[in-house]
Parts: structure tokens; C-alpha cells; sequence
């Protein structure tokens, strides 16, 4: 009864609700390679390249959203325990867009506001590795 009780636990915390459920964020890969949280009712994905910083905005079906009539900010923890705050822009179809000019030590940690128009949507922490 115990091994059976063991399987069963075993297999349900297996499943990708159990992942969601757990904090794991998404059954799914990112896009762009960066990092996915959930903001509201949308998917946000950070990638850093560089100084670039990049937001992009998916529905609940994984669909694209026009990123026109967002924006977004990023508190950044930057070199040295400081913080920073980054203005994301809207760019092309789903990308909210900004450049980092400051250096961080290894992982890009940010706090990122959602809003549309003056409405603050929700708040996303993200800790993405820097690409080149």
C-alpha cells in the first residue's frame, strides 16, 4: 500500500500542472530563449543581449499581443547592489524594447512593471543569463 501511495504522489507531482502549480512557470519553452513569467493575463518573455533589453508579450494561447499600447518598467539590480531603472518601449509587433547602459555581475535580476497606458497590468521577477 505504501509503494502504491509513493507512485501515485510521484506521478502527479510529474505532471506539468504539478510543475505549474509548484512555481515552475510554463509547460513550455520560451520563444526568444530568454525567461517567461506570468503578468496579468499575459505571458511576458525577458531576453538580454547585450545592452539590449527585450520584453515580449503573448496571450493566454501563446498568440502574439501588440505591443503598441504597452510599456514597462525594469528595476534592475546593477553592479555593485545598485539598482537601476530601465524604460521598455513598445518596438515591433510584441517586443517591448531598452537598452541597459549600466553592468550588471552575472544574471540580469529585474522586477518588471507591465501597464497599459497608465494602468499598472502586474509585476514579473526574472533572473536571464546575459547573451552575447
Amino acid at each position: 500500500m505504501f509503494l502504491l501511495r509513493t507512485m501515485v504522489v510521484l506521478g502527479l507531482a510529474l505532471t506539468p500542472a504539478a510543475a505549474l502549480a509548484q512555481g515552475q512557470g510554463h509547460a513550455h519553452a520560451a520563444a526568444n530563449g530568454g525567461q517567461i513569467q506570468k503578468i496579468g493575463a499575459y505571458e511576458a518573455e525577458l531576453v538580454v543581449k547585450g545592452a539590449d533589453v527585450m520584453l515580449y508579450l503573448v496571450d493566454d494561447k501563446e498568440q502574439k499581443v501588440d505591443a503598441s499600447t504597452f510599456s514597462a518598467t525594469a528595476t534592475v539590480l546593477a553592479k555593485g547592489n545598485e539598482q537601476k531603472t530601465l524604460e521598455l518601449k513598445p518596438g515591433t509587433a510584441n517586443l517591448l524594447t531598452g537598452k541597459a547602459d549600466f553592468a550588471v555581475d552575472g544574471k540580469f535580476r529585474a522586477t518588471v512593471t507591465l501597464k497599459s497606458g497608465a494602468s499598472e497590468i502586474g509585476k514579473g521577477r526574472y533572473s536571464v543569463d546575459i547573451k552575447g
